[in-house]
């Protein structure tokens, strides 16, 4: 910096606290947080904010020198002329720069590497502030970090500076200091008389221990060492721009700034936790599908494992009675019979014994089926209730609730309960009719209560009886026309194959086709209980999408903090020693 007025350290921890804090604002835009963005924000105003420093004199005081000299640079004009009664903050600017912001009050932007540092509000004379107090007393004073009164070294008797010192509060009082400037123009003995006078005339004021420094613009610019500048900024780096008091304002930043890093840290571990069991629980849905699946697909192959094996037991039934049926005594019989009676004919034998074939597979193929039908559904039915118990372990007890996240969780909570009920009404209503419903008829079974997993146990039953009527019907009928228009005692071998390969022709094709037909209806099952997690799929998605990379740079974030905050507090300690 080019003046010691400004304690270095101090400043370069001022900076990097301030890109700190920028990262920090950047971060709280990420999340979406407007009130960490306020908080930010207003860090950043207030560390941003140079020293203010308000120059109070009567005109031809040597203000406009006093602050040249003090700065090291060339900030105000000195002119030997009255300058204007506006008063003038003089700020850092890329370009000179003057806006009149109101009446009476300008601010002038010069590119003096300085005054990014520290602004000065120039006053014009106290006479003039006398009439027009209200600017400076309300807006500069309170927010001033050091108020210097400036009087001539030959004259500290000038009432109006005095008259606008009473106007500042008792409280602001605590910030100000007192000038003699031009001291190069007293002679011997003066300047001692007027510091002593002017300190009486302060403590009237009720200012206790007042702090006057005499000074020299002239002695300063020829390098004179009793110039008094050289205490005057030791004194303005002690208590304004290096010292404790600024300290205190970078460790009460830097304290503030812990809590938000503090409180965006807990809130991104809790969010973390809870993508971790989110994502945990969708690994446990599509497991818990995946082996679902596998076991309703074993239920149904032992289902059709079971009718397949019952019809080969009535199938040979059949064949031995066909068989005995066939002899030449039973044939002569029936053909001898049929001139009186024709129900005892050949083919009305051959459509008893049909009937009785479908009836008996009837009789037995109801249990087996409906006992399938009901293992097949249990087996969903708990699927369900298990898939329903992953959905409560992360609704009913969230692992995050922080405010910062409110809207995050909140939707989250939406998708969570969305999906539960659209996995509860698998349970409980129609959900699958529109995808599975398929013509049941007549066969309804009730044995598996009322609702969807009724209607899914009348669909296994239908599908492997409609495999069965495809199958069964016709394959007796067909030998009995063979039957009639054969001459029996010759082509009796012939028949019992061709009735042998129809019975096996037809178990192959009531095999293939209860699988087809099982099959597919276990697969569009499935897909619907999968369908119905799709949403709280992609939220987890893209949880993952958007937090990883929140945490990576909230990592790099704290560590700079961690950096930052350990390195001002040692120093910090040091000069406490």
């Amino acid at each position: 910096m080019p003046s010691t007025i400004i304690d270095e350290k101090i400043v370069r921890y001022k900076f990097e606290l301030d890109e700190l804090l920028t990262e920090l604002h950047d971060f709280t835009f990420s999340i979406n947080n407007s009130d960490l963005q306020h908080l930010v924000s207003n860090l950043r105003t207030n560390i941003n904010e140079p020293f203010l420093f308000v120059v109070i004199g009567e005109i031809k005081a040597g203000k406009s020198s006093f602050i040249n000299a003090l700065l090291k640079e060339d900030i105000c004009k000195v002119d030997p002329a009255p300058c204007t009664d506006v008063i003038q903050k003089i700020v850092y600017s890329d370009k000179k720069t003057e806006i009149d912001l109101k009446s009476k009050y300008r601010q002038i932007g010069l590119p003096v590497e300085i005054l990014r540092t520290i602004a000065i509000v120039d006053t014009p004379g106290t006479n003039t502030l006398l009439r027009d107090h209200e600017e400076l007393t309300q807006r500069f004073i309170p927010n001033g970090d050091l108020v210097i009164f400036v009087f001539p070294a030959k004259n500290p008797h000038t009432q109006s500076s005095w008259d606008v010192l009473d106007y500042v509060s008792e409280e602001w009082r605590k910030k100000v200091v007192f000038v003699l400037q031009q001291a190069d123009l007293t002679k011997e003995g003066e300047l001692k008389t007027n510091i002593e006078k002017l300190r009486e005339y302060a403590i009237k004021r009720n200012i206790t221990n007042p702090r006057i420094f005499a000074t020299s613009a002239e002695w300063e610019a020829e390098g004179k060492p009793d110039s008094g500048f050289d205490e005057m900024r030791a004194f303005i780096k002690e208590t304004a721009t290096g010292g404790r008091h600024y300290q205190l304002k970078l460790l009460s930043i830097l304290d503030t700034t812990d809590q938000a890093v503090s409180r965006i840290g807990k809130s991104l571990s809790e969010r973390e936790a809870r993508f971790a069991k989110d994502s945990e629980t969708v690994a446990n849905v599509k497991n818990r599908l995946s082996v679902g699946e596998k076991q309703s697909a074993y239920e149904i192959k032992s289902l059709i494992e079971r009718l397949v094996s019952n019809y080969d037991r009535i199938a040979g039934e059949v064949k031995s009675e066909f068989k005995d049926g066939l002899s030449i005594f039973s044939l002569f019989k029936k053909s001898f019979g049929s001139i009186f009676k024709k129900e005892k004919s050949i083919n009305s034998w051959i459509m008893d014994l049909q009937r009785r074939f479908e009836k008996r597979l009837h009789a037995t193929f109801e249990d087996i089926a409906s006992d399938g039908a009901y293992h097949f559904l249990e087996g969903i039915r708990n699927l369900l209730k298990s898939l329903i118990d992953d959905l409560n372990s992360i609704q009913d007890k969230p692992v995050y609730r922080d405010e910062l996240f409110t809207k995050i969780s909140d939707k989250r909570g939406e998708v969570i309960a969305d999906v539960k009920n659209k996995v509860a009404q698998l349970l409980q209503n129609d959900s699958f009719v529109d995808s599975l419903k398929s013509s049941p008829e007549k066969i309804a079974p009730t044995v598996f209560g009322g609702g969807v997993l009724a209607i899914i146990g009348t669909i296994i039953i239908t599908a492997a009886h409609g495999a069965f009527f495809d199958v069964t019907g016709g394959i007796l009928t067909g030998i009995g026309v063979l039957i009639a228009s054969s001459v029996i005692i010759f082509r009796k071998g012939k028949i019992i194959r061709q009735l042998e390969k129809g019975l096996n022709a037809g178990k192959k094709q009531f095999e293939i086709e209860l699988t087809e037909k099982l099959g597919a209806k276990l697969k569009i099952i499935y897909e619907d209980v999968n369908r119905s997690f799709v949403d709280f799929y992609e939220y987890v998605s893209r949880e993952e999408e958007t937090l990883l990379p929140l945490v990576e740079q909230f990592k790099d974030i704290h560590d700079s903090y961690d950096s930052l905050a350990g390195r001002i507090s040692s120093d910090f300690r040091k000069d406490e020693k």
